[in-house]
């Protein structure tokens, strides 16, 4: 397979195709699914399905919502056994051209701080592409099989009983002196 100039998973949508409201499913195929398992660091993504909405909101401002389903295969950091997950995320992402991005104050619309609308590029939203960044958010970055374990490390907090504080080991050599 040869890499595209295009995203991975990329499923475009024209703003002003959009009145007030419009929905879309959208599934990544199997060639897709590959390209997006070398993009993420995986083993495969076995499935990538999404139910969204693309709302107006003022003026020139879209808001894209929605649900995506994925299962991906991973390799287990300590044994590499592959460890299988299923994913379920909500997409929430705001959108405007740059000339309303510029003049709107984030208090006009309602937005927090963190959560600054994304710029269109020549009046298109690209809904894979946006699936596939919210995926790659939501993926383990370490995986562990059923079970794993790293010897010599642990792999938790360290249990209170066991851990001895250093005015108790002091407390023990001046018992040990008298």
């Amino acid at each position: 397979m040869e890499k595209q100039d295009t995203p991975e998973f990329s499923r475009t949508v024209a703003v002003e195709t959009v009145k007030e409201e419009a929905a879309f499913a959208i599934e990544a195929t199997p060639a897709e699914r590959e390209y997006l398992a070398r993009r993420l660091g995986v083993v495969s993504v076995d499935l990538l399905t999404a139910d969204l909405r693309l709302i107006r909101m003022m003026g020139a401002m879209v808001r894209l919502e929605g649900q995506l389903a994925a299962e991906v295969t991973q390799s287990c950091v300590v044994t590499l056994a592959p460890v299988h997950s299923r994913i379920a995320a909500t997409v929430d992402r705001r959108y405007g051209p740059p000339e309303a991005l510029a003049e709107t104050d984030s208090e006009d619309v309602g937005l927090e701080d963190d959560d600054v609308p994304e710029v269109l590029v020549n009046g298109v939203i690209d809904l894979g592409e946006a699936v596939a960044e919210q995926l790659a958010l939501e993926i383990d970055p370490f995986p562990r099989a059923e079970g794993a374990e790293f010897p010599g490390y642990a792999s938790g907090p360290v249990p209170t009983e066991t851990t001895k504080s250093p005015f108790a080991a002091l407390g023990d050599l001046l018992k040990k002196q008298k």
